[in-house]
């Protein structure tokens, strides 16, 4: 067990809720759910940590995890080669990389992770709920997935758009043993929460 790890293996309050049968489910951005929509105006309405300050608080922790990762997480995503960063940080996986995207006025909007860096965002309220097929390779077969991703929609609802001129890339060399890219990815947004850095869609991390 890696303890300072597990320290930031928490749930955010309002992340889930609770069917009448007692069954855990995630908060949605669709249909008439507007929870994350509602936490989302909240942090907003914070004051915006600048990401040189992101960055640096994340390289020490990642650090002091025992993580091999890069000196310079600011990337251009147009020069974000996934199977040379695999390659350069032996990586068991191009997916095992954690990455940060921001909105057009500086406030930091998602803690994602895996090998997708992406600025998808509807263009308009229709396009909300729309589903696409997609081949699921594990399940060998075809599933309807949503089109757009909870941080796009969130964004479009406060109007604002990313900012496609950089991400955040962490590589994930030497994940402690027992863990997985996700608990990296969720252990980093939770540590941003505890320092009060605003995250636009704050649970998506959890999931």
């Amino acid at each position: 067990m890696n303890n300072l790890l597990e320290q930031y293996l928490f749930d955010i309050p309002g992340a889930f809720y609770y069917t009448t049968e007692g069954e855990q489910c995630n908060q949605s951005v669709h249909g008439n759910s507007y929870s994350r929509f509602n936490e989302a105006k909240k942090q907003l309405s914070k004051s915006i940590v600048e990401v040189d300050k992101i960055a640096t608080d994340i390289l020490e922790f990642l650090k002091e995890l025992g993580i091999e990762t890069t000196e310079t997480p600011k990337i251009e995503p147009s020069k974000i080669d996934y199977r040379g960063i695999q390659k350069e940080y032996s990586l068991k996986s191009e997916k095992d990389l954690v990455w940060l995207k921001f909105a057009d006025n500086g406030h930091l909007g998602v803690v994602a992770t895996s090998n997708d860096v992406n600025f998808q965002i509807p263009t308009n309220e229709s396009e909300y709920d729309l589903k696409v097929r997609v081949y699921n390779e594990y399940e060998e077969k075809y599933k309807e997935e949503w089109k757009f991703n909870s941080a796009g929609i969130i964004l479009h609802k406060l109007g604002l758009e990313w900012d496609e001129s950089f991400v955040l890339l962490f590589p994930l060399g030497k994940i402690p043993t027992g863990y997985r890219r996700h608990d990296i990815e969720k252990a980093i947004g939770n540590l941003l929460y505890k320092k009060g850095v605003p995250i636009l869609d704050l649970y998506s991390h959890l999931y």
